[in-house]
């Protein structure tokens, strides 16, 4: 699964990490990457988020729940008065026990992130923002680095993302030549599931599970979550995305 979490707001702007608990919980991934979480950030109660997440899910499902964080970046406030100033990262969320299998540092501060699930290596990352096509140049340039790294981490492989990117722009296009899409490929199965028209992020697709199956590696579904269905409300601006595969 993965999921841009907005920092802990939902789609009107509320603050509440419990939108992002109770929308994982419901859910319930093997492993989840997630984006824009934030650790001694002023503006979302100065809390810890991936601990605080990992803590509520743990109470929420009654599992121990896991989770690595890595800083994308930083700035010199420190209003928190926390252990560092605030940074955003990337993270992942299991009910097992997970650790940093490897990361990737790339241009303009952000990183890719590597965990193992079911024996299986996932990638995720959250490219470079900004307008399409505008900041294109940016996101190619990260994935400039990103993909070889990408392509060193064995097969089968999952990447997910917030990609920040539709399926018309260049960079979809480096990433589909080097993986499969899991929504087009359930789309084209029949095994989709969700809301229909694709769009992850306001009007556009711009979050992804890629795999390369290898030789080990079936997908069984994908699904672009829609959390009123789970929760009552739209946990964030962005829709999770869950894929469901099967290793031989």
């Amino acid at each position: 699964m993965t999921f841009n979490i907005q920092h802990g707001l939902d789609n009107d702007g509320a603050y509440d990490l419990q939108w992002a608990i109770r929308t994982i919980a419901a859910i319930g991934p093997d492993l989840v990457g997630v984006q824009e979480l934030t650790r001694n950030h002023p503006a979302y109660k100065c809390e810890d988020q991936p601990a605080k997440i990992a803590q509520g899910l743990s109470q929420t499902t009654g599992q121990m729940w896991s989770y690595i964080y890595k800083q994308e970046w930083t700035t010199a406030v420190t209003d928190c008065k926390g252990d560092t100033p605030e940074t955003e990262g990337n993270g992942f969320f299991a009910p097992f026990p997970i650790s940093e299998a490897g990361s990737v540092a790339m241009w303009n501060g952000r990183n890719g992130l590597k965990a193992i699930a079911r024996g299986v290596p996932v990638i995720t990352t959250h490219l470079q923002s900004g307008l399409l096509p505008e900041n294109s140049s940016d996101r190619i340039r990260q994935l400039g680095t990103l993909l070889p790294w990408t392509a060193q981490q064995g097969t089968p492989r999952i990447f997910v993302c917030d990609c920040n990117a539709n399926p018309q722009t260049p960079e979809y296009a480096q990433l589909h030549a080097m993986y499969h899409d899991a929504w087009t490929d359930a789309v084209a199965a029949g095994t989709a599931k969700g809301r229909m028209d694709g769009i992850t992020h306001k009007s556009s697709r711009i979050d992804y599970v890629f795999f390369d199956p290898g030789t080990a590696l079936d997908l069984v579904s994908m699904e672009n979550v829609e959390t009123p269905a789970l929760i009552g409300l739209e946990a964030s601006d962005h829709r999770p995305q869950l894929a469901v595969f099967r290793v031989k």
